[in-house]
């Protein structure tokens, strides 16, 4: 779990500086810092605290939604030649989100003091991703600030529309397969147990699928928490093996190899990448700092195993096209394009096609996944009570059978 770590440190003009890093460790928190150019006077740990508020806090999260707002509103201030510090001000009395606006009110001290707004803003990497750090910083130094925020804004609404298509169209398949789920489990508790008493008082020989659902239904009514104690026993290991760098890889690569699944997720991936990509270009950032930046946030260990073999490929001077290809992760026709790209001097543009491309499928799969989900829900849910009814009647059907043959 990450903790919050104090520091105090010097940059490289002698002057003092502290803030709050969120990392893991504090190896990791050190390393962090060091790689924002500071000399580490003193690293520890900030005191939990346990208390309700501290607790809530720690499960609060900034949208992406929130950061184009923000990112929309900082840019027409810029753009309007109002300085920087007076903007931050501005935006912390705007801000909705209470995370993100404790966050702006350390950054506005920061900058007061004298801080750059892209090393004020880079010491919170859990509210502000890597992407955002690094085009401010490109965008200061080359005066395009303005520039800069409209990119990322445009960047961010695009990256919420793509991620709210996908949430709202598994949400209605979700909740069908949730209420089915109920459904059963209902039946099997309160329905079924009904005839339990009237099976045994037949003593008839019960068929196998009769056992089988009397013995779902006796764990459900009788060993319940000992079936939940299993079931959170499972996914804690599932989550703890998956936090193994091994483990994850393997099990991304399977994710990426399954017929829909593997699909959908590569789709997504890509259209991540070639966004981000194109958007760091296009801010000045140079390639090699741009790919290091991608790889942190594709989620999948296999895309990001590739962008680090794309970087060293670069770095030996191979084009970026010919270490992707060698990948087998991208599809060919994103390799084409980033070799156009790399051919003609327009890279940044062809990526924005491919994400643009991908963005697209992306949403018409997803709504075709949902067409077919729901009339899937409906025949599972029929195939599992139709089941129970027949694992209920067979019993009273050889009943029957054997009062007629006498």
């Amino acid at each position: 779990m990450a903790k919050n770590f104090q520091y105090k440190a010097r940059d490289r003009s002698g002057r003092i500086l502290s803030g709050v890093v969120l990392a893991e460790d504090q190896t990791a928190a050190a390393t962090y810092v060091r790689e924002q150019g500071y000399f580490i006077t003193s690293l520890q740990e900030e005191k939990s605290k346990t208390s309700t508020g501290q607790l809530l806090k720690s499960l609060r999260r900034v949208k992406t939604k929130d950061l184009a707002v923000m990112c929309r509103q900082f840019s027409t201030m810029i753009n309007a030649g109002m300085p920087i510090l007076s903007c931050v001000n501005i935006l912390v009395e705007q801000c909705e989100n209470s995370l993100l606006k404790e966050a702006l009110q350390d950054c506005y001290k920061q900058v007061r003091e004298g801080d750059t707004l892209s090393r004020s803003l880079g010491k919170y990497p859990r509210i502000f991703p890597p992407l955002m750090i690094n085009l401010i910083e490109a965008g200061e130094l080359g005066g395009v600030l303005d520039d800069v925020l409209e990119r990322l804004a445009a960047h961010f609404e695009k990256e919420h529309k793509l991620n709210e298509k996908v949430k709202s169209a598994m949400v209605y398949p979700a909740v069908v397969m949730g209420i089915a789920c109920l459904v059963v489990v209902f039946i099997l508790t309160f329905v079924l147990p009904t005839f339990t008493k009237m099976f045994a008082d037949m003593h008839v020989e019960l068929p196998f699928m009769t056992k089988l659902l009397l013995t779902v239904s006796d764990v459900l009514q009788h060993h319940v928490l000992v079936l939940l104690l299993c079931i959170g026993s499972l996914s804690y290991g599932i989550v703890f093996a998956l936090r193994k760098p091994s483990i994850r890889k393997q099990f991304d690569q399977l994710v990426l190899r399954l017929p829909v699944v593997g699909i959908l997720t590569r789709k997504i991936s890509i259209a991540r990448f070639s966004r981000t990509l194109s958007t760091l270009l296009r801010g000045g950032v140079p390639i090699i700092v741009a790919l290091e930046v991608v790889e942190k946030i594709l989620g999948n260990l296999s895309m990001t195993e590739a962008m680090r073999r794309a970087r060293i490929g670069l770095r030996e001077g191979q084009g970026l096209a010919q270490t992707l290809g060698a990948s087998r992760v991208f599809t060919p026709m994103t390799v084409q394009m980033v070799a156009i790209g790399e051919e003609s001097g327009s890279l940044d543009r062809m990526l924005e096609k491919v994400a643009d491309f991908y963005d697209s499928e992306v949403e018409d799969m997803v709504s075709r996944l949902n067409s077919l989900i729901e009339p899937l829900i409906i025949v599972f849910l029929g195939i599992t009570i139709g089941g129970i009814v027949i694992a209920i009647m067979l019993p009273m059907f050889d009943i029957m059978s054997g009062a007629s043959v006498r």
